[in-house]
């Protein structure tokens, strides 16, 4: 099985274990953990860029599946929603060049079906550190969003366009 295969299969699993499709953990009262509803999948492309002057390597498309979850309980002011996202990224690169990562992400609306979201968090694996990103995000219907977004890595940098599910 080649590495980029190996991606793929670990980003399909990634996104079924945390995307609510398992049995949720059960709290002392019988409640679950987690509600699934609160759960939105998502995947999207990108155009990656490496910093580093050293590495002789072209900006290339990459991929990414991540799952969110919402934080009803998290208000940090009128009209802003919180989620956690996780996600696992192949940045397109010949080498090995795949990161997991997790950022807290705050969004709300600006007009209409139009709204913004902002990231802060720490990717793990290709370009290991800090990540903060911004973006437009677009509301197609109750279920569905289009999300376009530039993020930025200890090392490199992207412009995203994704796609999330609310399920």
């Amino acid at each position: 099985m080649t590495a980029k295969m190996h991606s793929y299969l670990l980003a399909l699993s990634f996104t079924f274990l945390f995307g609510g499709l398992v049995t949720p953990a059960i709290s002392d009262d019988g409640r679950p953990l987690l509600n699934k509803d609160l759960f939105s999948i998502g995947a999207g492309i990108s155009s990656n860029s490496i910093d580093d002057d050293d590495l002789d390597e072209d900006d290339e498309i990459g991929f990414q599946f991540f799952v969110a979850y919402d934080l009803i309980e998290v208000s940090l002011m009128e009209g802003v929603n919180s989620s956690i996202e996780l996600g696992l990224m192949d940045y397109g690169y010949k080498r090995d060049s795949t990161g997991v990562w997790g950022t807290y992400t705050v969004d709300g609306m600006i007009s209409g079906d139009l709204g913004w979201l902002a990231r802060a968090g720490f990717d793990i694996g290709d370009d290991s550190g800090l990540m903060v990103g911004a973006g437009l995000g677009y509301i197609v219907d109750e279920r569905t969003e289009l999300r376009f977004e530039y993020v930025a890595r200890d090392e490199g940098d992207s412009l995203q366009f994704n796609y999330l599910y609310h399920l």
